[in-house]
């Protein structure tokens, strides 16, 4: 059981609660030790040497509750905490996600034919920046021990969170992501590398690795992709590069509706793609390079990145589990309260 750090006047208060519940009960042990009575008889010998009922010994046991009463709701101001650890050690790897917001995340991977059916049923099909949404997001809730970060890159590369292993903000921030939160005019891997290098190279885990998700051709970079793909390497971070999308020709929306069946228009829409480019960083950093059409080849593309890798150690101190117990104390000293109470008020009343 551990108890949280306090201020002086909060400790000043507690002693001073704790010296005033000893005072109390010093005086009461005082009082009884000089055999002060609560009534005093004009003949004593009527009762000297009658033996004190079981009321008698008992006299002082609502005083008695009165103070345990008093040290317990003192035990609860304290705050108890149960902990399991100091330091909660914990196994994983440190993963950050660089995370493709250029303008053709916007695109629609379907044929005519689905296209149609699924607009027949009332329903609009997906876009790419969607569909990896919710597999990042379905890929952090799955994690226990892995520390990870969230790069997003367009134009520029930005920071969303830094390695962490809360799982709840990193799923509030990932939910909150929309396409055109940054500039999405270009699509800038080096950028994107070498913010996801700096965000690991402080990293004390075994395993360091960059899932790299995009679906376009370096056309933005203020420094090489390549170049930045061999500083990881030598610095045993390994890159994953994950070309989403379909080959060839997608479908992009558009504002306008189909007058007769009220239907949104899908204009196509050609992006250029640079799969070379990612098989080299993922050959460079002893990645692996994959392709996903589709939401489920990308989720099982996730899978297997993490089924690669040995765990490794990593210490986390938010991770340490804390229960405060500061209530059974609080529970235990209202108990003593009330029964106290109604002792002195019923079979333990010291007057008629």
């Amino acid at each position: 059981m551990t108890w949280p750090e306090y201020g002086p006047w909060t400790i000043a208060g507690f002693v001073a609660l704790g010296l005033l519940t000893l005072a109390l009960w010093g005086h009461a042990w005082g009082q009884r030790r000089r055999g002060i009575p609560g009534l005093r008889f004009p003949a004593r010998f009527r009762v000297e040497g009658v033996s004190p009922g079981w009321r008698a010994r008992l006299v002082h046991l609502p005083l008695a509750l009165r103070l345990l009463a008093l040290l317990a709701l003192f035990g609860a101001l304290l705050r108890p905490q149960l902990t399991s650890a100091e330091t909660a050690e914990v196994e994983g790897i440190d993963i950050v996600v660089a995370f493709d917001l250029s303008g053709s995340m916007n695109a629609v991977d379907i044929s005519d034919e689905d296209l149609v059916k699924m607009q027949n049923a009332g329903r609009e099909p997906e876009n790419r920046f969607v569909i990896a949404r919710r597999v990042i997001r379905d890929f952090i809730e799955s994690r226990q021990y892995d520390r990870v970060s969230l790069v997003a890159f367009g134009k520029e590369a930005f920071l969303m969170f830094p390695l962490t292993l809360d799982y709840g903000v990193m799923l509030r921030i990932v939910d909150r992501l929309e396409l055109g939160d940054i500039d999405g005019s270009a699509t800038a891997i080096g950028n994107a590398l070498a913010m996801s290098m700096a965000r690991l190279k402080d990293s004390d885990a075994k395993t360091r690795l960059v899932i790299l998700l995009t679906d376009g051709d370096d056309n933005g970079s203020n420094v090489s992709p390549k170049e930045m793909a061999r500083a990881m390497g030598e610095k045993g971070i390994h890159v994953f590069p994950i070309l989403v999308g379909v080959e060839g020709q997608s479908r992009e929306p558009t504002n306008m509706v189909d007058f007769v069946t009220g239907h949104r228009l899908f204009k196509k829409a050609e992006y250029p793609i640079n799969p070379a480019l990612l098989e080299e960083i993922a050959k460079t950093t002893d990645g692996q390079f994959f392709r996903a059409s589709d939401q489920e080849s990308l989720e099982k593309d996730f899978r297997t990145i993490i089924d690669r890798f040995e765990k490794s150690r990593v210490v986390d101190y938010a991770a340490a589990e804390k229960t405060e117990i500061f209530h059974w104390f609080l529970a235990a000293g209202l108990a003593l309260l009330l029964l106290e109470v109604a002792l002195s008020q019923t079979v333990l009343r010291r007057f008629p």
